[in-house]
């Protein structure tokens, strides 16, 4: 492959998010030329209480509507499923339609079985997603599986505009117990082009990781990418610059999104 076909080659990216989270990701990455550096910054695990999510699953027939805002939602919301011998088509006549935020979220659904009766294919965020959905959701259940840490802004926006929504707890969002020190170690040691981040609970676990003066110092050496502009705004409100922000939250289009990230610096560089 060409340098032309490698457009990160030589670039030392830092993906804050472990491989199997996001394997399209880091081999797309990889197949750019770039040096990956690992440093998960965040894990998901099953929720501590299943109660909520499995009284919502006994009775999803009554639910008109699926919402699901993010990859993890779906394969969490669908293991339990399994877990309880309860995974049913989706799409018989008695289930609930499917919607899903982005395509990413609907790949994975269509992986999962949940083939999507909508997709916000073009929506980056919660407000965006709400926006698309709210038309068909008003006046239907919803049920709404998320992480701990989303908060409630997507449900109360759905209720706003007319829908009857369920949130349930899915999945757990949480920092490492044991980061990698050796990793940090070469990260603080030989900088990076890019440090990346695929959700706010990243970034803010990196800088308690690191430290908030240290975590400053990175930034400052290195790019800070974003995967959109929910991750953009937590950082850029904790007082970060933001150097690199992908258009839409697919692999295709945020590499390509850092490739022309990385050739406009170079230009300003050569007109310096």
């Amino acid at each position: 492959m060409t340098r032309d076909k490698k457009p990160l080659a030589g670039k030392r990216i830092v993906m804050t998010r472990a491989v199997e989270q996001a394997p399209a990701f880091f081999q797309g990455l990889s197949d750019a030329g770039a040096s990956v550096v690992l440093f998960p910054c965040i894990e998901f695990v099953p929720p501590v209480d299943f109660r909520q999510l499995d009284f919502a699953l006994e009775r999803l027939a009554e639910f008109d509507w699926l919402a699901f805002t993010s990859q993890n939602a779906v394969r969490f919301f669908r293991s339990r499923q399994r877990d309880l011998n309860s995974a049913r088509s989706i799409s018989a006549a008695r289930g609930p339609k499917v919607a899903a935020l982005g395509a990413a979220t609907a790949e994975v659904a269509v992986r999962e079985g949940l083939a999507p009766d909508f997709v916000a294919a073009e929506a980056r965020s919660g407000p965006e997603f709400v926006a698309a959905f709210a038309p068909l959701a008003r006046g239907k259940k919803v049920l709404l599986p998320q992480s701990d840490q989303a908060g409630d802004r997507i449900g109360a926006a759905l209720a706003e505009s007319g829908a009857q929504v369920t949130s349930v707890v899915a999945y757990r969002t949480c920092m490492p117990e044991s980061p990698d020190g050796a990793v940090l170690s070469s990260i603080r040691r030989d900088g990076a082009d890019m440090i990346f981040f695929g959700s706010p609970s990243a970034f803010r676990n990196f800088v308690q990781i690191v430290g908030r003066v240290a975590a400053k110092e990175l930034a400052g050496n290195s790019g800070i990418g974003a995967i959109g502009p929910t991750t953009a705004g937590a950082i850029r409100e904790a007082g970060f610059t933001v150097d690199f922000e992908s258009s839409r939250p697919v692999t295709d289009e945020v590499i390509s999104g850092m490739a022309e990230y990385f050739a406009e610096k170079g230009r300003m560089k050569a007109h310096r």
